[in-house]
C-alpha cells in the first residue's frame, strides 16, 4: 500500500500535465458564422447548424467542435494548415458630388 501511493500521485499530476501540452500543439481558428433568421431559415451546404447559428465547415484536416454560441475548428493532422481569411466582397458605391446652384460648372 505504501508503494502504490506515491505511484498513484505521480500518474496524476502527468495526466494533470497532459491537456495544456495538447492544447500549445494543436492549431486551432475560428470558422465564420452567422445567425439564422428566423426558424424558416436553412443553412447553406458548405454550412453546418448550431442552434441559431450557421457555421462553415472546416477546413481540410481540421475537425469541428461545437459549443453553445460558438464553434471552433481543431487541427488532426500536424500538417494542417489555417485558411487565411477571405478579403471583404463589398465594394463602397462611388462618391457623388453634388453641385450647388447658382455656381458655374467646373471646367
Amino acid at each position: 500500500m505504501r508503494t502504490f501511493v506515491p505511484v498513484a500521485v505521480a500518474i496524476l499530476a502527468g495526466l494533470a500535465a497532459l491537456p495544456p501540452a495538447q492544447a500549445q500543439q494543436g492549431k486551432r481558428y475560428e470558422p465564420v458564422q452567422r445567425a439564422r433568421v428566423g426558424g424558416l431559415d436553412n443553412c447553406m451546404k458548405d454550412e453546418v447548424m448550431n442552434n441559431a447559428f450557421c457555421v462553415k465547415k472546416c477546413a481540410a484536416g481540421f475537425r469541428m467542435e461545437l459549443a453553445s454560441r460558438s464553434a471552433s475548428c481543431v487541427a488532426v493532422t500536424a500538417d494542417a494548415k489555417v485558411p487565411p481569411p477571405k478579403p471583404p466582397e463589398y465594394t463602397p458605391p462611388a462618391k457623388v458630388e453634388h453641385r450647388s446652384e447658382g455656381y458655374p460648372a467646373p471646367k
